[in-house]
């Protein structure tokens, strides 16, 4: 069901070939500066396989970045990242009453591309990015610029930044209110600071306030309102089931504050890094997400580093599993106005879990390769919402970093 069209195929393709050629094309023009430069380089390169249990979803993501030491204390960074993603999804439906149909099938592509320019200053740094990303029926051009100074003797950063995204979303798509491409608008400030205590310890704090605007629902998702046929005739009286899209707000003001430390434990030879974030919206939407990592040296050459993560989350106050008894009668093509209203599993009650493993094999000084397992568990909180909704999956990820 909502199978991708022909005219849609030939879409993600030639948004492909473009961010492609883009992409090449100045990867290649950094690869020559860096030759007449005979600067210091560096590569990045990751791949991560994200598989759901039960054939759900499939994403499978590679991710490079190169560094470029230029003149005057410059230095430019440019990124590419490849997601394909495959599988079937929730889309509202509950199982209950559509045992065969409660899943949608997804099939595309994301690329998307980022440059960013770095200065050292005497007195402050300054960081410019600009980023590209592109799908079938997703757009996205981003824009973000910080400022840093360090002082008390460079013990102390305090951080500055604003970014700006610009994104189209195709409402188009089967399911969808069928508008076309609406704009979303998402403009964020960010402030920080970043703290070395003592040799051994260190402390940093980010707060992040946004405020999304314009087309903020997701055009797969939708929501049932069940309606009686033939009523009072006991032949032919049946209850149906009617889908509609979801309807959620057109805007919302978020904040998320992001605590992190870090300590060396010399009895245990290892690091202990901890994290703490909170995130909230002006829509009931609270999620608070707890982090620790044990980076361990085994050696010269290899570093184990168990971690786990933990996340809660407060639903959004127009989460509903339907639209029954609620009184409200859905809009037919929803552009986030009126009342709001959505059946995603991801924005109910529900609690998740993420433990890890990754090992580290520092092959030189300047070649390093890593390669981690996690295993991912969400559950919901609440008594209304489908336990099958919920998915579970587990994470590969194999990496490696070669200076030259």
């Amino acid at each position: 069901m909502f199978a991708r069209s022909e005219s849609f195929q030939r879409v993600a393709g030639v948004f492909s070939y473009t961010l492609t050629l883009r992409i090449t094309i100045v990867s290649a023009l950094i690869y020559i500066l860096a030759q007449k430069l005979n600067a210091q380089k560096a590569l990045h390169a990751k791949y991560q396989d994200w598989n759901e249990d039960d054939g759900r979803i499939k994403v499978r993501s590679w991710y490079f970045l190169s560094e470029l030491e230029l003149s005057g204390n410059w230095s430019l960074e440019s990124g590419v990242m490849i997601d394909s993603v495959s599988g079937a999804t929730p889309y509202g439906k509950p199982p209950e009453i559509g045992p065969d149909d409660w899943l949608v099938e997804i099939e595309e592509e994301r690329r998307a591309g980022t440059i960013e320019l770095k200065h050292e200053g005497t007195l402050f740094d300054y960081s410019f990015e600009v980023g590209l990303s592109k799908e079938p029926d997703y757009v996205s051009k981003s824009y973000a610029f910080s400022v840093s100074q360090k002082i008390a003797e460079e013990t102390l950063v305090l951080t500055g930044g604003f970014s700006y995204k610009d994104d189209e979303v195709d409402t188009s798509v089967p399911g969808g209110p069928g508008l076309g491409f609406l704009d979303k608008d998402t403009p964020e400030i960010v402030l920080g600071f970043y703290r070395i205590l003592d040799d051994r310890t260190t402390l940093s704090l980010d707060v992040t306030y946004g405020r999304p605007r314009g087309y903020l629902s997701d055009p797969y998702k939708q929501i049932g309102l069940g309606e009686i046929l033939f009523a009072g005739d006991p032949l032919r009286e049946k209850e149906i089931l009617y889908m509609h899209p979801e309807n959620r707000p057109n805007k919302r003001e978020t904040l998320a504050i992001f605590l992190q430390g870090r300590r060396y434990l010399e009895t245990w030879e290892a690091s202990i890094e901890s994290s703490y974030r909170y995130f909230c919206d002006d829509r009931g939407l609270v999620g608070n997400t707890f982090g620790v990592r044990v980076p361990k040296r085994l050696g010269e050459r290899i570093i184990i580093e168990p971690s786990f993560r933990y996340y809660h989350q407060e639903a959004a106050d127009y989460y509903k599993t339907s639209l029954d008894d609620t009184g409200i009668t859905p809009t037919l093509q929803p552009i986030g106005e009126g009342s709001h209203y959505s059946a995603d599993y991801r924005i109910s009650k529900l609690h998740a879990k993420t433990a890890g493993l990754k090992l580290t094999y520092i092959h030189q000084e300047n070649l390093i390769i890593d390669l981690s397992f996690d295993r991912y568990k969400m559950e919901g909180l609440d008594t209304k919402t489908s336990k099958t909704y919920y998915p579970k999956a587990s994470i590969t990820t194999a990496g490696f970093q070669w200076s030259f």
